[in-house]
């Protein structure tokens, strides 16, 4: 780039002869740029919090499910979203917190732009991962007698996310680059963002228009998937409960009549008819309990998965609302949507960011809702 052009010189001048007024700028704009970087301090600590519960977190899981889990389309999805978030903690957060050192000094062209790509797709990639696990999850509690999704369909349809996300993604290469920010005392810095060669050009409000689209498309899918899975799930309960309801007033009735022939002086009879007729309802012939036991059994583990996949989608949603309506905001305005300032340059980067949030819930989740996944890792760590 060619600083020149706006009366700007490098940060490292290689002019041995430049003027004393060109100094002046370059400490000034450096000067600058170190208030906004105490500024941001709470964010980057924010960030750096997340690296260190993310990246641990995601290598756990990955190291439990290909080894202590049984292969599954299941484990195949969950397998595919630890990898992303495994890349978005080490590689995505490590990147903002470079970037907020540099806020109006950031000449690396390049690295802004394949940076900021790799947000956008580790994001999609999410997102069309949770829809195919979704979808997954609905074929399984409402269509089990349907031909089902195998692992090898599984791996195909993460290949597919990470193909959409770079589709979808593309066009950041082009619209992101250095942004020239107007500071003050006639300063200009330079900032990680929209590209001033189409800043104002209608193009980047399309790409996050299309970007918009594809998020409220997703909520809504995974919205109608779980609630089809909600409702199917709530009458399978509804049927068993009233089925065991049947079986109850079943077993009073023949207490009733024994009481009754027990009177008329067949005490005897009656108590070994009822006897025999209540041990066989309380315990039932072995070969008829275990494929029940089995089904309750299996019914259980599809529940639980089922509610896994449930809060993942949730924390992903609740996470990355906040950064797509300031993302759309920003592009709307052109610019800042507000002044910099202590508490702007403090919350405003920590809501814009709040998609990372993504990159580290889900081990959390498998924690709380995984007794498996649980006993393992804790069992692990008492051995340590």
């Amino acid at each position: 780039m060619n600083y020149s052009d706006n009366n700007i010189t490098p940060r490292f001048p290689f002019d041995d002869n430049s003027s004393s007024v060109q100094n002046e700028v370059v400490l000034t704009l450096e000067a600058l740029n170190q208030v906004e970087v105490e500024r941001r301090l709470a964010p980057m600590i924010y960030l750096g919090i997340l690296i260190f519960l993310g990246v641990p977190g995601n290598l756990t899981v990955l190291v439990v499910y290909l080894l202590k889990f049984e292969t599954s389309t299941y484990r195949t999805f969950i397998v595919a979203l630890a990898l992303i978030d495994l890349v978005g903690s080490a590689v995505c957060m490590p990147f903002e917190i470079i970037e907020m050192n540099f806020q109006y000094t950031f000449y690396a062209v390049a690295a802004c732009k394949f940076f900021r790509f790799n947000n956008t797709f580790i994001a999609l990639t999410s997102i069309f991962i949770l829809i195919f696990l979704s979808i997954d999850r609905y074929r399984r509690v409402c269509r089990p007698l349907k031909p089902q999704m195998t692992v090898c369909t599984a791996r195909i349809l993460c290949g597919v996310a990470a193909l959409l996300a770079i589709f979808f993604s593309w066009p950041i290469f082009f619209l992101l680059g250095t942004r020239h920010v107007e500071l003050s005392n006639n300063i200009t810095g330079y900032d990680c963002s929209t590209s001033d060669l189409y800043r104002k050009t209608i193009y980047p409000l399309v790409h996050n228009a299309i970007m918009f689209l594809v998020f409220v498309i997703a909520i809504i899918s995974l919205i109608v998937l779980y609630i089809l899975i909600g409702r199917k799930i709530i009458k399978h309960v509804k049927f068993r409960n009233t089925f065991k309801t049947s079986n109850s007033s079943s077993v009073s009735s023949r207490k009733t009549s024994s009481v009754k022939l027990s009177n008329d002086g067949q005490e005897g009879v009656v108590l070994v008819k009822m006897t025999s007729s209540t041990d066989a309802t309380k315990q039932p012939n072995p070969i008829e309990k275990n494929p029940q036991a089995a089904k309750t059994k299996e019914e259980k583990a599809s529940n639980k998965i089922t509610k896994i996949a449930f809060a993942i989608c949730l924390a992903f949603i609740l996470s990355y609302l906040p950064h797509l309506i300031i993302t759309i905001w920003t592009a709307v305005k052109g610019g800042f949507i507000a002044p910099p300032g202590p508490i702007v340059s403090a919350v405003l980067p920590i809501v814009t960011r709040s998609i990372f949030i993504n990159n580290i819930v889900n081990p959390f989740i498998y924690g709380f809702l995984d007794r498996r996944f649980r006993k393992i890792v804790l069992s692990y760590l008492c051995k340590k």
